[in-house]
C-alpha cells in the first residue's frame, strides 16, 4: 500500500510534487492443514485455534475498511484457502465489501469444532496448483493495479513431504511471481516453524528475498501485520528539499509522510441513496465575486478571496527550504500542528547528501530550520527538522515553530514555574510518582473519539442492516482512575499541604449534584 504514483504536476514552470495512491491488492492464503486447528487459549481464556484466529483477523480488517479512505466499494483484499480448487476460493478481491463483512462475521461465530469439520483438508496440498490459482486470481482483477501481494498463513513447514516432483513444480511456479509483480510473504503462527525444510529454498528464488521469518502467535498479531499491508496507515506526498539558500535549481527529492489524521467517515457512497460518492464541493478561490471576508487585524478592512490568495501568493517552489542549522527551537510538548516525518525518496540518486545532513545533526545535536510551502498559494511557515531513526531508516521529524502570539501559557502554569525553586524534595518526589503512575505504553486504540465512535456505530448498523452496537468509551471510568491514583493523590496532598484535598473536592461535587437533584424533585 506504500507505492507511489510517479506522476508530477507542473505549476508556474516549477517542479512541484503530487502523488496519487493506486490500488494495491492483497490476497490472503490461509492454510487448512491440521496444524492450523490445534486448540489453544487466547488472552481472555477462551478456546480457539489458529485458523479461527486468521478468519477473525480478516473480519476485523474488512470491518475497519467500511470507513477507509478508499473510494472503491469492493474489498482491497481477497481470501483463498490452501485446499482443493473447489474449496479454495473463499472471498474474491472484488466482492462487495459489506457482503464480505457479513460472511466473515458469520464464519467467525461458528464453533472451533464446526470450523475444523468444515475446512480442515484431509489430503496433502498441491502447492504448485495453489500458487497457480493465486496467480489467476490476480489476473482476474478487473482494475489497473500497481502491486500484488500474496500473504500465505501456514504452520506446515514441510508441505511437500519430500516429494521432489511436487517440489520442482512448486518452485517453478514461484519463479513466475517476480516477473508478474507478485510479492510473496509468509506468516506462521508456530514458534518452532523450520524454514530450512522448504521455504528457505523457495525465497532464495527472489532477487530481493522478502522478510520471511514473521511469527504472529495470535489474532492481534495477525491484525497488526495484515493492517500494514492492506489498510492505508498514512499518506505520503513527494516534495523537494532545497539545501542551498536562494538557489532553486538544486534540490533533493524527499517524501513527507503523515501518520496522524482526523477521524472521519469515508466511503460515503455506501450510505447514499443512489450509491454514488458524496463529494464536498468547495468554492473556486480564484473567483472575485465571492463573499467578502472581514479581517479582524485591521478594523473596517474588507478583503475578498482573490485578495486573500494574492497575499498568500509567492514564487517559492513547493517543498522545504533550508535557512540555517541551530539548536532545538521548540521544547518537548509544544505542538501547534500535526507532526509529520521526512525521509529520502528511494529514487533520489544523491541520497548521500541527505545522510550527511542527518549525520551532522545527530553528532552535533542540531536541527535544520527550514521554510515550508506545501501548496499554491500558501502562507510560508518556519519548521525545524529533528533527526530521528525509525523502521531502520534515517528520517527527520517535521515540527512547526510557533510564532510568539501562538504561545499561550496559562497563569497557573506560570505561577507553578515561578515557584519551582521553592519546592521541597518531597514535593518533587510526589510529582514524579504521579507522572510514573500516569505513564503507560501508548496505544491509540485506548483513546477513541466518543463522538466519532457513536456516529460510526450508527452508520455501520445502517450499512450492514444490523442492530447498532453500543459504543464503550474506555476512558470514561472516573471511579477506576480515582482508585488507581488514590495513594498518589494522598501523597501529593500531604506534600503540598492541601487541606481538604482533591478527593474531598470530588466528594463535594458529587454531593452537590445529588442535592440539586433531590431539590428539583421536592420543588415538583
Amino acid at each position: 500500500m506504500d507505492d507511489l504514483d510517479t506522476s508530477q504536476v507542473e505549476e508556474d514552470n516549477q517542479e512541484t510534487t503530487t502523488i496519487n495512491f493506486k490500488p494495491s491488492f492483497v490476497l490472503i492464503g490461509i492454510d487448512t492443514h491440521s496444524s492450523m486447528f490445534d486448540t489453544k487459549q487466547d488472552e481472555d481464556g477462551n478456546e480457539t485455534h489458529h485458523f479461527k484466529d486468521a478468519l477473525t483477523a480478516c473480519y476485523e480488517i474488512a470491518d475497519s475498511l467500511i470507513f477507509s479512505t478508499s473510494k472503491s466499494n469492493y474489498n482491497q483484499f481477497g481470501i483463498v484457502l490452501a485446499d482443493q480448487d473447489q474449496k479454495a476460493t473463499f472471498v474474491e478481491v472484488q466482492n462487495n465489501l459489506l457482503d464480505t463483512v457479513k460472511l466473515l462475521k458469520k464464519e467467525c461465530l461458528k464453533s472451533n469444532e464446526d470450523l475444523k469439520t468444515q475446512y480442515q483438508r484431509q489430503t496433502d496440498i498441491d502447492l504448485a496448483s495453489f500458487f497457480l490459482l493465486c496467480k489467476k486470481k490476480f489476473k482476474d482483477i478487473n482494475a489497473a493495479y500497481y502491486k500484488r501481494t500474496l500473504i500465505y498463513i501456514t504452520n506446515d513447514d514441510n508441505p511437500l513431504k519430500g516429494d521432489n516432483q511436487k517440489k520442482f513444480a512448486a518452485l517453478n511456479e514461484v519463479k513466475t511471481f517476480e516477473p508478474s509483480d507478485i510479492t510473496l510473504e509468509l506468516i506462521t503462527m508456530k514458534d518452532t516453524f523450520d524454514y530450512s525444510k522448504f521455504y528457505n529454498e523457495l525465497f532464495h528464488l527472489y532477487s530481493k528475498p522478502p522478510v520471511a521469518d514473521v511469527v504472529c502467535q495470535d489474532k492481534d498479531g495477525l491484525v497488526e501485520k495484515l493492517s500494514s499491508s492492506i489498510v492505508f496507515r498514512y499518506t505520503k506526498i513527494r516534495y523537494n528539499f532545497y539545501p542551498f539558500k536562494y538557489d532553486k535549481t538544486r534540490f533533493l527529492k524527499v517524501i513527507k509522510a503523515n501518520f496522524i489524521r482526523e477521524a472521519k467517515l469515508y466511503n460515503t457512497h455506501k450510505a447514499s441513496t443512489d450509491g454514488r460518492m458524496l463529494i464536498k464541493v468547495k468554492a473556486d478561490p480564484t473567483l472575485v465575486n465571492q463573499e467578502a471576508q472581514q479581517f479582524k487585524i485591521i478594523e473596517g478592512l474588507t478583503l475578498d478571496l482573490k485578495d486573500k490568495y494574492d497575499i498568500f501568493g509567492n514564487d517559492l517552489p513547493l517543498g522545504l527550504h533550508l535557512q540555517y542549522v541551530s539548536n532545538r527551537q521548540t521544547d518537548v510538548g509544544i505542538v501547534i500542528n500535526q507532526l509529520s516525518v521526512l525521509f529520502l525518496n528511494p529514487k533520489e540518486e544523491l541520497g548521500d547528501y541527505f545522510d550527511q545532513f542527518w549525520q551532522y545533526c545527530v553528532e552535533k545535536n542540531k536541527v535544520l530550520v527550514c521554510l515550508k510551502k506545501y501548496s499554491h498559494p500558501s502562507e510560508i511557515r518556519y519548521v525545524e527538522l529533528i533527526p530521528k531513526y525509525a523502521n531502520n531508516q534515517k528520517l527527520f521529524l517535521i515540527k512547526d515553530i510557533p510564532f510568539a502570539q501562538e504561545l499561550k501559557i496559562g497563569k497557573d502554569v506560570m505561577k507553578a514555574v515561578s515557584q519551582t525553586n521553592n519546592n521541597s524534595g518531597k514535593q518533587i518526589a510526589a510529582i514524579k510518582q504521579l507522572i510514573d503512575k500516569l505513564t503507560h505504553d501508548y496505544d491509540p486504540r485506548a483513546f477513541p473519539n466518543p463522538s466519532y465512535g457513536k456516529k460510526k456505530a450508527y452508520v455501520k448498523a445502517k450499512l450492514l442492516d444490523e442492530p447498532e452496537e453500543e459504543f464503550e468509551d474506555p476512558t470514561d471510568n472516573v471511579e477506576g482512575i480515582n482508585e488507581h491514583l488514590k495513594e498518589v493523590i494522598t501523597n501529593i496532598e500531604r506534600s503540598f499541604g492541601i487541606d481538604g484535598g482533591l478527593q474531598s473536592q470530588n466528594k463535594r461535587k458529587a454531593t452537590g449534584s445529588a442535592g440539586s437533584s433531590r431539590g428539583r424533585k421536592v420543588a415538583k
